[in-house]
């Protein structure tokens, strides 16, 4: 069986075999150029042999066409960069906002990435990183709220032009090689918005990016990033194949979400405390006891972590997690 077929039967509970795991991390300069973030994947995902990959540009990849200016300093636990300066100084700057080319410049820079790290592991199943487009609005805009809840007009149309960017993207990432998106999004969780604008925009485009993408993708993993999440009310509204959250830090935990929804879930390495403080026999426990709740729910629950493991993390602590979970298998 293919890898890729074994990873769909999986989000189906058909996964009969063995349970899959992936872990995914930032590459801290590395990934400012397509070459050497490609290589640094391969390099990584060989070394632990990973079942599914999950591809991870730098943050602020979808806002650098725009004029946002990335700082050159990464956050040194996670891995992740911020914006200096970002492009929407005012509302007037939202109505110039228009597509740009996703095949040029940085958006270009990531399609190029995903080609070579296609025909580096062409049969390893690989899931591209998309952002909601009000995730990349609140990447461009440090009063995003306020604008939304003053310029509801200014601010729907212009959320329609970057969801139609990141669709296209997300189009083009698949024609380059990508299985799969892993679609991510930080406004399903209790914030400054409320549920009735959550809804509006951000649900909203979720679910046409989903629907659009589905007749070309495998699959769809939906990251449902942050505490307090929405985990009932958006496995009600949008279905994606699966769901990532951050199940060790907050509710519901995966033998609850496998309760609450029939999708796939991803979740159970404990990247907050296990991994960071590199106790062997924790990690191994943590592992062992998202296998059995795996196994518990039809093997619909592939081990991973909630989010990217900090960059802290030592390969010493990943390889225990690919030896505990190899060693389960027989």
């Amino acid at each position: 069986m293919e890898k890729i077929e074994l990873v769909l039967d999986t989000f189906k509970g058909r996964n009969e075999y063995y349970p899959l795991f992936s872990l995914w991390k930032h590459f801290p300069y590395d990934d400012k150029d397509p070459v050497l973030l490609a290589n640094a994947h391969e390099k990584f995902f060989t070394r632990h042999s990973f079942d599914l990959m999950k591809i991870s540009p730098h943050g602020r990849y979808p806002v650098v066409d725009y004029g946002c200016k990335v700082s050159k300093e990464y956050d040194p636990f996670t891995g992740s960069t911020r914006c200096d300066e970002c492009c929407i100084k005012n509302t007037i700057d939202w109505e110039t906002i228009e597509p740009v080319n996703v095949n040029e410049g940085e958006f270009g820079n990531q399609i190029k990435a995903v080609e070579l790290i296609h025909k580096k592991l062409e049969s390893l199943p690989k899931m591209m990183t998309i952002f909601s487009p009000l995730m990349v609005a609140s990447k461009m805009d440090q009063n995003l709220v306020s604008n939304l809840r003053n310029h509801p007009k200014t601010m729907k149309d212009s959320l329609y032009i970057l969801y139609e960017v990141m669709l296209e993207f997300a189009l083009s990432s698949i024609d380059s090689g990508a299985d799969g998106i892993f679609l991510a999004s930080q406004h399903l969780r209790e914030t400054e918005l409320k549920w009735e604008e959550v809804e509006k925009y951000e649900i909203f485009f979720l679910k046409k990016i989903i629907e659009k993408i589905k007749r070309k993708s495998d699959f769809t993993v939906l990251h449902i990033h942050g505490e307090n999440i929405f985990f009932k009310q958006v496995n009600e509204k949008i279905k994606a194949d699966a769901y990532n959250w951050h199940d060790q830090l907050t509710w519901p935990n995966i033998d609850e979400a496998a309760k609450i929804s029939n999708q796939g879930l991803l979740a159970g390495i404990d990247e907050t405390k296990s991994l960071i403080e590199g106790n062997k026999e924790n990690i191994k426990q943590n592992i062992l006891d998202s296998i059995n709740i795996s196994q518990k729910h039809d093997n619909r629950i592939i081990i991973s972590p909630g989010c990217v493991i900090p960059i802290t993390v030592s390969e010493e602590s990943i390889d225990i997690v690919s030896s505990t979970i190899k060693k389960s298998r027989g």
